[in-house]
């Protein structure tokens, strides 16, 4: 497999923009693969860093919202289904009013930018 010309190291991104990890039946995180030796790699990097398997209960938060940002640092374990949803409305919340007072801001821009090229044409 490894010496075939399409092969990635075992890494393949899926539709939803997840990472997928080959994983070796002898690796103590196999219990976690799914259908083709293959775990979440958010999952697979916080349950290293937890040194355990993870539950499959158990959920792994994005806090960037990006699904391929994989670095400990971006992951959060949710300890429950309830709170990872209530995390994903949080951040949508937040990014949308951060989106609305940007916008808001680049329209009083453009509006000032305005009136000084109206105020200068008028000299």
């Amino acid at each position: 497999m490894e010496n075939h010309p399409l092969w990635k190291g075992g890494r393949v991104r899926t539709q939803r923009g997840y990472i997928l990890i080959r994983i070796a039946p002898e690796d103590f995180f196999f219990p976690m693969a799914a259908k083709k030796h293959q775990v979440m790699e958010h999952r697979l990097v916080m349950a290293k860093h937890l040194g355990r398997c993870l539950q499959p209960w158990e959920k792994v938060h994005h806090k960037n919202g990006i699904k391929d940002d994989n670095h400990i640092e971006n992951l959060e374990l949710a300890d429950s289904q309830g709170n990872h949803l209530l995390q994903h409305s949080a951040g949508y919340q937040d990014g949308f009013r951060q989106g609305l007072y940007d916008g808001r801001q680049k329209q009083i821009e453009l509006l000032k930018k305005r009136i000084k090229e109206l105020e200068s044409s008028i000299s």
